[in-house]
């Protein structure tokens, strides 16, 4: 029996790749994202390749509650009252020097990032209950370990999932609901490049700092939440997987 995930945030990007990573195995997949158009291009695009069965498509804003409930209600009616895997992956990140960063700004991030994180982890208990294995999988960041100059509120909120992460793994434990998360470092995406191209990020210097001298690939970050919904992972509960190529773990300042 194919089991199910909704990925949320997988119009493009990480989330997509993870999609295609799932569908890959014996999974079907529900996209969600807040761009309508997007994500219906996403679903349609795979359908063609993994057959329209196997994936389905919603839309949601994940800082609005009765958006939230009624990707929830799809994603029941979709699943057959199941859900197997939930991925919170929807982000959003802004650049500011702290003391020029809007209230209303700062309260954005942390909203679609950790607040999201806890109305689609918090409206789905009761899916994931009816899995027989079923599992969580957070987005995390460097963000989460690292203080990053000019994203006061994407670290925070992404330090902040990981808190939630490790209440909800122990909080769920005992319902049988694994709760994880992935820490991407920098990955090779369409955002990362446009950031090249526009002059605000330094790839040289951003690959000198990775101790492979290497930006990272979708598909890497897609396999680790693959491996952690998986029955490989079944005894891993609370953890954050760095997947960035060590550049948290790298003491070397010279």
């Amino acid at each position: 029996m194919p089991r199910h995930v909704l990925i949320t945030g997988s119009a493009q990007g990480l989330g997509l790749a993870m999609a295609e990573s799932f569908l890959t195995g014996d999974y079907r997949v529900m996209l969600s994202d807040v761009a309508e158009d997007a994500v219906r291009a996403a679903g349609i695009s795979l359908r063609k390749k993994f057959g329209d069965e196997a994936v389905d498509w919603t839309t949601a804003d994940v800082t609005d509650d009765r958006a939230v409930a009624k990707m929830a209600a799809a994603t029941a009616e979709w699943g057959g009252g199941r859900l197997d895997v939930l991925v919170n992956n929807a982000g959003l990140i802004t650049r500011s020097a702290t003391q020029e960063l809007s209230t209303e700004r700062w309260l954005a991030v942390l909203d679609v990032n950790l607040g999201g994180t806890f109305r689609c982890s918090r409206v789905l208990h009761g899916l994931l209950q009816a899995s027989d294995a079923p599992s969580v999988i957070n987005l995390g960041s460097l963000g989460s370990s690292l203080g990053m100059p000019q994203r006061a509120a994407y670290n925070a909120a992404k330090t902040g999932i990981i808190g939630l992460t490790r209440t909800l793994a122990a909080e769920w434990g005992p319902d049988g609901i694994r709760v994880n998360a992935i820490a991407p470092g920098f990955i090779e995406t369409a955002m990362m490049r446009s950031g090249f191209e526009n002059g605000l990020l330094d790839e040289e210097l951003m690959t000198r700092r990775i101790p492979m001298r290497r930006l990272g690939n979708p598909d890497e970050i897609a396999s680790v939440a693959v491996f952690l919904a998986s029955p490989a992972a079944s005894y891993i509960n609370g953890a954050c997987i760095p997947v960035d190529g060590g550049t948290i773990i790298d003491g070397t300042f010279y």
